[in-house]
């Protein structure tokens, strides 16, 4: 069964892939991820266009009410999420909709390079 896509105030959770988007044919039409042009704090303070967006982030997400808010699943395409969105934490966001279990980068779980570096400059010392 196909959704009809709606071009006003829709939310459509679709994570970034390598493959063609289910609606890539009407990037035209939407607001593909505004997150990429957004700070941290611009993505907490959103609040929701009239023209409908495309994004996996999951503050921009909670802006939406979930009878707004569309979840890409491979094997049933569109469905509305079976939690109220509005209002939700980025957790609970994360974990149930995005299904993503960890929410802290691996990076700094594992003590990465790039950390060690930035505890370097910050000691005053020359990173290695």
């Amino acid at each position: 069964m196909r959704t009809k896509i709606k071009y006003k105030d829709t939310c459509y959770v679709l994570l970034q892939i390598d493959q063609i988007h289910p609606i890539a044919h009407m990037r035209h039409k939407l607001l593909w991820y505004p997150e990429r042009a957004m700070t941290l704090l611009d993505c907490v303070q959103y609040r929701p266009f009239v023209k409908s967006i495309v994004t996996e982030n999951p503050w921009i997400i909670s802006c939406y009410s979930r009878d707004n808010v569309r979840l890409w699943e491979k094997e049933y395409g569109w469905v509305t999420p079976n939690h109220q969105t509005y209002g939700a934490s980025v957790n609970h966001v994360t974990h149930h909709l995005l299904k993503i279990r960890q929410t802290i980068p691996s990076t700094p779980l594992d003590g990465g390079e790039e950390i060690q570096k930035l505890i370097q400059t910050l000691k005053g010392e020359r990173p290695k």
